[in-house]
């Protein structure tokens, strides 16, 4: 009996001794990853920082935007101490807001003809765009007055957005899921900023151009991005004189710019066991270091 106590004993002892093993690398494990993790958020941030920074020095240095610019070429994934990390960043006005659905929280008609017209180039019903403007419309009605008591608490909103995605907007308006997943096939030519904002015609694609321009066909708009190519619009003067003669008086160079006020910062590191990946809206002015609108992660 005492040699079997002593065998029992030594077995239990033995037992906790792992336990307490296997809890001390589990613990070990998760403060690596919780290391990992710090390390990874932080130097995504500051690769964040980092575009600001370019942004704000290539608008020091010039005022056109353009795709053959520094910024536009994406930084592979490259070592630094204990990991990886890489980015790019994305001009924003080259493609069709949704937030000028809407103006001043009505539906505005330019809008709405701007994404039927998209819409068309994927062979999508034109009716989902009435259905969307209207939803945008009611969103940006509740988000003003929103404002209004946020303003007179003595808080500021800034520059929120009254919708979330384009695929939020969908849903807002009535869309079934089939229909939204078919939604998501213009998403790469669509935006949503917090303000209504001029197309940016040095990134815009055909479909977008042909979109905010009436009477603009696919088959011309293809035509100016390949001018595009060989040397990039300097105004939005210059992009107008570039359209058929026939089309000039009815396109106003406010629809355009040359010059953008909204990217995009993508970041992604490695470490470890560790990926992270975010997102962040810049805003750009003239002067100032860029604005992070919101950050999200990828």
């Amino acid at each position: 009996m005492a040699l079997i106590t002593a065998i029992l004993i030594a077995a239990l002892v033995a037992s906790l001794a792992f336990a307490l093993s296997a809890r001390e690398r589990l613990w070990l494990t998760q403060l690596g990853n919780r290391v990992d993790f710090a390390a990874a958020q932080s130097t995504v941030l500051s690769a964040i920082d980092l575009a600001r920074l370019s942004l704000r020095d290539d608008m020091r240095n010039n005022h056109v935007d353009h795709l053959l610019e520094a910024w536009t070429v994406p930084v592979p994934p490259i070592n630094v101490e204990d990991g990886r990390v890489g980015g790019r960043i994305v001009e924003l006005q080259g493609r069709l807001n949704l937030y000028t659905l809407q103006s001043g929280g009505k539906v505005n008609a330019a809008g709405l003809l701007a994404l039927q017209r998209l819409l068309s180039t994927q062979s999508l019903p034109a009716a989902w765009a009435g259905k969307m403007a209207e939803a945008m419309a009611a969103q940006v009605t509740l988000w003003l007055k929103a404002q209004k008591l946020d303003a007179a608490a003595g808080r500021i909103t800034g520059k929120l957005l009254p919708v979330a995605s384009q695929a939020e907007l969908g849903e807002l308006a009535g869309l079934t899921g089939a229909d939204i997943d078919k939604l998501a096939m213009i998403e790469p030519l669509t935006v949503l900023l917090p303000e209504s904002t001029a197309v940016n015609v040095n990134f815009a694609p055909p479909e977008v151009l042909m979109a905010v321009t009436p009477g603009l066909s696919l088959k011309d708009a293809e035509s100016l991005v390949s001018r595009r190519a060989r040397a990039h619009f300097t105004s939005a003067q210059d992009f107008v004189k570039a359209l058929p003669e026939k089309l000039r008086a009815s396109a106003p160079a406010t629809l355009y710019t040359v010059e953008s006020q909204y990217f995009l910062s993508e970041a992604e590191a490695w470490y470890g066991r560790v990926y992270v990946r975010l997102q962040a809206l810049l805003y750009r002015q003239r002067g100032r270091m860029p604005e992070i609108v919101w950050v999200r992660r990828g």
